[in-house]
């Protein structure tokens, strides 16, 4: 609500708008520094602050004051830019703005694409393009097997690391099963 009237005030012609960083005040009600910055520029193409500096501001108050905004706070939130859904990572990778109202990169932020039980081919397909890796249809199919199993066991998203290392296993149970059909042909 605060940030609401805040962007409410500066339509009806406010000279001067008073916010905070993270919203972080001596009591409730007080207005987003960041999410106000970036509805400015994004809404009303006001575009005369630096926006690329929010994050790392962001988490300098939180480290001095101690107060670590909400995982799912807009525009800062560690979450902010987080997708792990096969159909939502999908579109994300074909055109951000299908879920982003604006580009992470605006706010100093990064896009985190969580591989999960969620994820689908086409958004492992992309995700691990973007790492570096390109595996054949069959290999990402047994990816994404070994990917579910994965999330299914621990009940959480599997990092980077671990997502190399189940790419390694791929690629060695097919060159392993590879030597087989070697070995036993006729």
């Amino acid at each position: 609500m605060a940030t609401a009237n805040t962007l409410a005030a500066a339509e009806a012609g406010a000279k001067q708008l008073h916010t905070t960083v993270n919203a972080i005040g001596e009591r409730a009600g007080n207005a987003s520094l960041e999410e106000a910055l970036v509805a400015l520029r994004v809404q009303y193409g006001i575009d005369r602050y630096d926006t690329t500096k929010l994050n790392a501001l962001s988490r300098m108050v939180s480290e001095y004051s101690g107060i670590t905004p909400s995982v799912n706070k807009a525009v800062v939130g560690q979450n902010a830019f987080t997708h792990e859904s096969g159909i939502h990572v999908a579109a994300i990778l074909e055109e951000p703005r299908t879920y982003e109202l604006f580009l992470p990169e605006m706010v100093g932020g990064k896009r985190n694409l969580v591989v999960g039980k969620h994820t689908g081919k086409k958004a492992l397909k992309g995700i691990i393009n973007s790492i570096g890796f390109c595996l054949e249809r069959e290999e990402l199919c047994a990816l994404i097997e070994k990917v579910k199993v994965c999330t299914e066991e621990k009940h959480k998203s599997i990092s980077r690391d671990q997502l190399e290392k189940l790419i390694t296993q791929v690629r060695q149970e097919k060159k392993a099963s590879g030597s087989e059909k070697e070995k036993f042909s006729i």
